[in-house]
């Protein structure tokens, strides 16, 4: 959901990286954060639980250009993927005018990588956002790793479509870069092209139940990780080989310009007042929701107190 600010002629956009547990969502983040040549960012924030974090940060990357005459901000999320927390995966994807679905390329994740685009999807319909039409980009992580699925193999699993697929090692920094550019681009795309995402036909929207369980399975948590001093870090491996030339992704530099795309054209007409509805419905769903949070905190804190 484009937000417009006229008081500081801005135009945000919200782009969500979303997978399977420890596919490298916030591994993604974090190098997009560090990069020397992407100004203009705000603080992170960062919401941790024992296996993933929920990340957030934005920033307003100058070689955008306007829309309209207005300036691009661009917000990031990342969302936890472990089955268990749903409803935090529903909240933070409202709004959103992008996706990036990490894929893990190991061939023990494919289950896994299949039902979280399959999660994906139903949660973008909850939210009223049009799986079809939504800005969308598929990353293949976990190139480097011995015996990593193929392409054509993850493409044909995946079913991709028209959404743009680009293979990655987050933890070294390749293909991040491009992956980040291509969803952006697919954004702007749309607001040039007046693409409505949304599905205006759908139930109206209610808060989520924070009190659903769902059991999780090793392949939905991925590889383990181990708590250090330093913070949670992937468990130690053996070394990889070299990765086959079917498997060798082209190398994307972090020092690169993040984009290569400007936007002068002038946008899409847009909808203030729906937006306002979209962004109140969100407020609403968030205050019932942390309610529901502290009423669970209470009833805990007096358990513990007997």
């Amino acid at each position: 959901m484009v937000l417009i600010n006229k008081a500081i002629n801005e135009v945000t956009v919200k782009l969500v990286y979303y997978g399977p547990g420890l596919c490298g969502k916030t591994t993604n983040l974090e190098k997009i954060y560090g990069n020397p040549k992407l100004e203009n960012k705000g603080k992170m924030i960062s919401m941790s639980t024992e296996t993933d974090r929920t990340l957030f940060f934005d920033f307003m990357p100058m070689e955008l250009g306007t829309i309209n005459g207005q300036k691009v901000r661009v917000q990031l999320y990342t969302v936890p993927g472990q089955v268990f927390y749903d409803a935090t995966r529903k909240l933070v994807l409202r709004g959103a005018d992008g996706v990036v679905f990490v894929a893990d390329s190991q061939p023990s994740m494919r289950d896994s990588n299949i039902d979280s685009l399959e999660n994906l999807r139903t949660n973008l319909r909850l939210n009223r956002i049009d799986p079809e039409k939504v800005a969308l980009v598929i990353q293949l992580n976990k190139r480097d790793i011995a015996g990593a699925d193929s392409v054509e193999t993850m493409k044909g699993y995946l079913q991709p479509g028209n959404a743009p697929v680009v293979e990655a090692s987050a933890i070294t920094g390749t293909g991040v870069t491009a992956t980040l550019r291509a969803a952006i681009t697919r954004i702007l795309e749309n607001l040039k092209n007046n693409v409505d995402t949304m599905l205006t036909d759908a139930a109206p929207l209610s808060a989520p139940d924070m009190s659903a369980r769902a059991g999780a399975t090793q392949a939905s948590a991925g590889t383990p990780k181990v708590r250090t001093e330093a913070g949670i870090r992937p468990a130690a491996s053996a070394p990889a080989p070299a990765p086959t030339p079917e498997q060798a992704p082209v190398a994307v530099h972090d020092d690169e310009d993040p984009f290569g795309v400007s936007v002068t054209e002038d946008g899409p007409a847009i909808d203030v007042e729906a937006m306002l509805v979209e962004a109140r419905d969100l407020v609403r769903a968030l205050e019932i929701t942390l309610e529901k949070a502290r009423a669970h905190e209470r009833g805990l804190a007096a358990k513990a107190k007997r």
